[in-house]
């Protein structure tokens, strides 16, 4: 093949690197050649587990972010060291709650970037990332999140988006992807989630867009990051039946078929329209959006022949054996094979892994730190306060029931617990803890406070207001605060709790319950900084 394209955009590959990837190709046997379109998951941090993948070849491994960075840097050098070709080593760096370092920069997700308007927020926010991540042993991160928070009940995408708006998704797509070199990219969910109200996790979703408003919308998007430089693209469990029905009689995947395994989507659109040079990766192959639609063994092998470069979290050796098959009985080519291969070492080669230079040390924490503060008091969004309630003076509303979730969890572990009481504490307030059941007393307080924060994320069902958590079971759960005192609702996470009581007279979107989004809604409760935020969706939900 002809490997002269990755010296173009987004590789931009040397006679030097070229000349490593073309070596480093005819070097490998078949094995190794699949080993290297392979991506294992480590989330378990288990030797064993690593043992397996190593001794399999494969091309890269992914590791949780919710490791201390000493953990993850020893064994990132550790696995590099016993791998005959430098690795990927890949993680999610969402920065969320629950998606980024527990000893690294706490920065608010995407859609408090997104509402803070400015598109250098998110040009900073992947460079945290990146920073960070090479700090710990990472070379790619599976983000930016492309993805556009158009449908309400989505609770897969909603705060893991920049928003709804395509024009400011766009900007800050073009942002984002802007890293270090040495560091990757690896945006999602190619053709895009968030039309859809339902997750890929559970089944093949469909974005059910013309062709027309994708072109203005997701594709817009895709523009921007690929005009910008995106080295890697995750195809999505999703279908696009507008883009089959386009092509008529000359479609090779059938409407409903996963971008991941539609050869339409990747080489048609992806590549060919939208003109994207890099590497194509699946999604993780274990989502039902993907092992759903038929046998795991034909899956892979559609997978590889149908566009995706990477398979991600794949069986081994399983999948081993069910690729030689498929080479064998002529659904997947050689040739296939080696562009996929050498689309790998291209992106291995872009990172200077063939030629490992030394990082620079970690002078960037304080710098880090403000930023987060900066997106922090620039995204908190006051949406409607109808009796002028804001702000909350200790003189005026002194005693405070503060009612919120007595037990946080993500959809793994438990979550800790919010710290806005004490900090309101320390400004003077007398706050008091609703109890769950208890009825709410108007004369025993001057004003309520609701705090419920729900991020968006992989695998949950809903994102709604946990009203029996708060208030207890039926029909405690039909309690509502601003009946009987002056109430201000803060929601940080998902920015479309409105939608569900539309008669709250006092509503704040802070979008990210980081701490210092936390010191920030304290901050614009009390009046010490101004409501900067402009909301990124439409906190209404049309109604």
């Amino acid at each position: 093949m002809n490997l002269d394209q990755f010296a173009r955009a987004p590789f931009h590959l040397d006679s030097g690197a070229l000349a490593w990837v073309e070596r480093t190709l005819a070097s490998l046997d078949l094995d190794g050649k699949l080993g290297q379109v392979m991506v294992a998951a480590g989330f378990d941090m288990q030797p064993a587990t690593f043992d397996a993948a190593l001794a399999a070849g494969v091309g890269g491994i992914h590791r949780p972010v919710r490791v201390p960075a000493e953990v993850l840097r020893a064994n990132a050098a550790d696995l590099q060291s016993r791998s005959a070709i430098p690795l990927l080593m890949s993680v999610d760096i969402e920065m969320s709650e629950t998606a980024s370092f527990p000893d690294g920069t706490s920065f608010p997700n995407q859609m408090a970037v997104g509402a803070t308007g400015d598109p250098v927020w998110a040009e900073r926010m992947g460079l945290i990332a990146a920073r960070e991540g090479l700090h710990r042993g990472f070379n790619w991160s599976f983000t930016p999140v492309l993805d556009l928070a158009l449908n309400v009940r989505s609770a897969v995408v909603n705060t893991r988006s920049f928003g709804s708006n395509p024009a400011g998704v766009a900007a800050c797509a073009a942002r984002s992807v802007a890293v270090p070199k040495g560091f990757a990219m690896g945006a999602k969910h190619f053709p895009g989630d968030g039309h859809d109200d339902r997750d890929q996790h559970f089944l093949t979703t469909i974005n059910g867009l013309d062709m027309e408003t994708w072109r203005d919308t997701y594709g817009r998007v895709y523009n921007a990051a690929i005009s910008n430089g995106i080295k890697s693209i995750m195809t999505g469990h999703i279908t696009l039946p507008a883009y089959t029905k386009s092509l008529g009689k000359s479609a090779r995947s059938p409407a409903g078929m996963p971008c991941s395994l539609n050869a339409d989507l990747n080489y048609g659109l992806l590549r060919g329209e939208l003109g994207f040079n890099g590497l194509i990766l699946s999604d993780a192959l274990g989502m039902v959006g993907f092992s759903g639609r038929g046998k795991p063994d034909d899956l892979i092998v559609q997978c590889l022949a149908n566009g995706c470069d990477v398979l991600l979290f794949p069986r081994i050796p399983a999948d081993f054996v069910a690729l030689k098959r498929g080479l064998a009985d002529g659904r997947l080519t050689q040739n296939r094979i080696d562009e996929a291969v050498a689309r790998v070492l291209a992106l291995k080669a872009s990172l200077g892994l063939h030629r490992p230079e030394k990082r620079e040390a970690a002078q960037w924490v304080d710098e880090h730190r403000t930023w987060a503060h900066a997106v922090a008091e620039a995204c908190v969004t006051l949406v409607k306060d109808e009796p002028k309630l804001l702000p909350l003076d200790p003189k005026k509303h002194g005693r405070l029931l503060l009612i919120e979730q007595p037990q946080r969890r993500s959809a793994m572990a438990p979550l800790p617990p919010l710290v806005i009481a004490e900090m309101l504490r320390a400004r003077g307030f007398a706050v008091a803890m609703n109890q769950p059941g208890a009825p709410v007393d108007p004369s025993a307080h001057d004003a309520a406070l609701y705090l419920v924060a729900i991020e968006g994320g992989s695998g949950k069902d809903v994102l709604r207001v946990p009203w029996a958590e708060m208030h207890g079971p039926f029909p405690g759960n039909m309690t509502r605060a601003w009946l009987t005192l002056p109430t201000v609702f803060v929601s940080l996470g998902s920015p479309h709790h409105l939608y569900e009581m539309p008669d709250c007279p006092t509503y704040v979107n802070a979008y990210s319950p980081v701490v210092p989004v936390q010191e920030a809604v304290v901050k614009a409760l009390t009046g010490e900084i101004p409501f900067r935020g402009v909301s990124p969706v439409d906190p209404f939900a049309g109604v």
